[in-house]
């Protein structure tokens, strides 16, 4: 019975692309301006038992993993865009294979994404393998959470209850509504607007840069929220602080930045190296390794930091990081400009990781930071998954 469920999870995994009749059914049709659009369901309960017969021959708890592995691997909605009886776009609603379904956590299970593809004939758009080198981009933001879908047959006797006991624990079920708001938001933005940069997945494997650890180890938390208090100064001719600006501000997730870091605020707050960019060690002592960084296609940072050099403690750990800051502006008398100052984020030990815990911008002529013109101090709260 081992190797029967081993095999099962492999197939689910990896599909092997069998030519299996998706269950699907249409169930909406809409009109809005020059489009209509036609919702397709692909009912995961059915196309599970249909693909793999066995799976109601196993007890609750292996039912659950397999129905986990299925959700996070496989297409559930295609949302078709048609105009002038043609498809010419799909937003296809699937599972996000990196992310963790919780059984007790509820709430965290927000745990799809949305392909927005442009139609390509011949292609089968249940399968992620078919169309996966045609996806224009990837929405990794979306409100709902759940593990079981209003459309499903198996819950068309479920209507008013917020869930149901299968596969060894309650699940929540996602009402439709939920669902078609969030992704008829996203068509609005996609085809009269514009979809802001947060809520597009970039490739995070990009951003695995072993020099950088505290990159690799904020994976092992569900998130980390940061709470940061800034302050901007001026000074009086005598150095002393002749007014002060205070203000406070919460990230609800820091791992949400890793490769949208697209405002000044998100890369200096914590910078994000690529794989590819490479730290060079520039001098040694006893106590301190002081090492230059050289950045390859990694648009965020080269936009705003340049010169950048890291300080690592003798046991490895990153003490701070120096760079020149790039500020960009733009005026009618100088059109587009940058100006230059000091940055400066000290490191220290949060948990199990290193992470800012202070920031310094200063004129480039203080190169001591002796009279920063913004600091910023920061604490984290830290979910474990």
């Amino acid at each position: 019975m081992k190797e029967k469920f081993v095999l099962l999870i492999t197939f689910l995994i990896f599909g092997l692309n069998t030519s299996f009749a998706q269950k699907s059914k249409t169930i909406e049709k809409l009109e809005f301006e020059n489009y209509e659009l036609k919702v397709i369901f692909f009912d995961p309960y059915e196309n599970l038992v249909s693909e793999n017969p066995e799976f109601k021959n196993l007890d609750s708890l292996k039912q659950g993993e397999i129905w986990n592995t299925y959700l996070l691997n496989n297409v559930i909605y295609d949302f078709q865009l048609i105009q002038k009886k043609k498809i010419v776009k799909h937003y296809v609603l699937r599972g996000n294979s990196s992310k963790d379904i919780y059984p007790k956590n509820l709430t965290r299970n927000n745990v799809y994404l949305l392909d927005i593809v442009n139609h390509k004939k011949n292609t089968n758009f249940y399968r992620l393998s078919d169309y996966s080198k045609i996806i224009d981009k990837t929405i990794d933001k979306f409100s709902f959470y759940g593990t079981l879908f209003e459309n499903m047959e198996l819950l068309k006797d479920n209507d008013g209850k917020l869930g149901k006991n299968l596969f060894g624990r309650f699940r929540l079920k996602i009402p439709y509504s939920t669902i078609q708001n969030n992704v008829m938001t996203l068509i609005g933005f996609d085809l009269f607007g514009e979809i802001e940069t947060e809520w597009i997945a970039n490739n995070t494997e990009e951003f695995k840069n072993s020099f950088f650890d505290y990159q690799e180890k904020i994976d092992q938390y569900f998130k980390i929220e940061r709470i940061k208090k800034t302050y901007v100064r001026t000074y009086d001719q005598n150095g002393e602080i002749q007014n002060e600006y205070p203000r406070l501000n919460t990230d609800e997730d820091i791992k949400s930045y890793i490769g949208k870091m697209n405002r000044i605020g998100d890369v200096v707050s914590l910078p994000f190296f690529k794989s590819t960019d490479k730290a060079i060690l520039i001098e040694k002592d006893s106590l301190y390794s002081k090492y230059k960084v050289e950045t390859k296609n990694n648009k965020p940072i080269d936009k705003y930091l340049e010169n950048i050099v890291v300080l690592k403690n003798s046991d490895g750990e990153i003490e701070n990081i120096t760079a020149t800051l790039l500020i960009h502006g733009s005026s009618i008398d100088r059109g587009d400009y940058v100006e230059r100052e000091n940055y400066i984020a000290y490191f220290k030990t949060f948990k199990d990781l290193r992470l800012p815990f202070k920031i310094l911008f200063s004129p480039l002529t203080d190169k001591q930071f002796e009279k920063p013109r913004i600091e910023i101090e920061l604490d984290y709260l830290f979910h474990r998954k």
